[in-house]
């Protein structure tokens, strides 16, 4: 299996991804992809990950709101399926789009219980609810460690 990375990724970002590939007997080939920072060959999914809900609400909530839905318009364009995985859940248990307004960090980056970020969780959520409707983008969350696991499977096509 040909797991396709983004060149725009920093190298050795995601030592977790490349560690499970190496594990899962999964070749990494790093090119420049029109969407995400993972895709199969086939070109029909993107996974863009995000590192924690923060830089998830940056780039949906800030200046890089513009290029952020200009990704979007291109995934639906190109009819690739865009999920963004972002690679934090709370302490307190699953995290979907509508748990998003009781979202309070869980300590990697910040002190726990910390809002996360100025902008208001409930903006957050509509927003990232109008995009799924829009441009049918999907957020899904999960840990840093289930990340590589969801992105192979979000890319085979055995998790929505």
């Amino acid at each position: 299996m040909i797991l396709l990375e983004d060149t725009r990724n920093q190298v050795g970002q995601h030592k977790n991804v490349e560690a499970y590939c190496r594990r899962m007997g999964i070749d990494i080939v790093r090119q420049c992809l029109n969407v995400g920072d993972y895709m199969l060959p086939d070109g029909k999914i993107s996974v863009d990950t995000k590192a924690d809900i923060l830089e998830l609400s940056h780039n949906i909530m800030s200046r890089d709101h513009r290029r952020f839905k200009a990704e979007c318009v291109r995934a639906m364009e190109c009819r690739i399926q865009l999920i963004v995985l972002v690679e934090e859940v709370p302490p307190f248990g699953r995290l979907d789009m509508w748990e998003v307004p009781r979202f309070r960090t869980c300590g990697r980056f910040h002190q726990i219980g910390d809002p996360m970020t100025l902008v208001d969780p409930a903006a957050l959520r509509r927003a990232c609810i109008t995009m799924q409707i829009k441009y049918g983008v999907k957020f899904r969350f999960c840990t840093r460690r289930q990340s590589p696991a969801r992105i192979i499977k979000y890319l085979k096509g055995e998790l929505k």
